[in-house]
């Protein structure tokens, strides 16, 4: 069980959770622009705060802190999460950029 202070639970539940469902609402709606924009912010800080908690800071949902047989699953899940998340960054960045150009700004 992973506990976070009420930050990371906050955090989780509107940046990590809820941003990229409405940054996809966004985007269905025809608002693209905004659309890509609040999804390379989302997926983004879902990168900073993924790498801070697996790798960085010193907790129960630290890759170090994971042992036996769950060990290298947990790793690989990690670093998996990490390349997903700047992915989706990186695509959304590309399609607000592509709407910029559009639109002038």
């Amino acid at each position: 069980m992973v506990e976070l202070n009420t930050f990371g639970y906050v955090y989780v539940t509107i940046v990590i959770t809820l941003g990229p469902l409405v940054a996809a609402g966004f985007m269905v709606a025809r608002k693209q622009k905004i659309g890509a924009l609040l999804l390379v912010l989302t997926m983004f800080g879902s990168f900073i705060f993924g790498v801070w908690y697996h790798f960085l800071s010193n907790t129960s949902d630290n890759v170090t802190q994971v042992h036996g047989p769950w060990h290298s699953k947990f790793l690989w899940t990690a670093i998996a999460l990490a390349v997903i998340e700047l992915a989706g960054a990186a695509v959304g960045f590309r399609m607000w950029r592509a709407r910029s150009e559009r639109s002038g700004f």
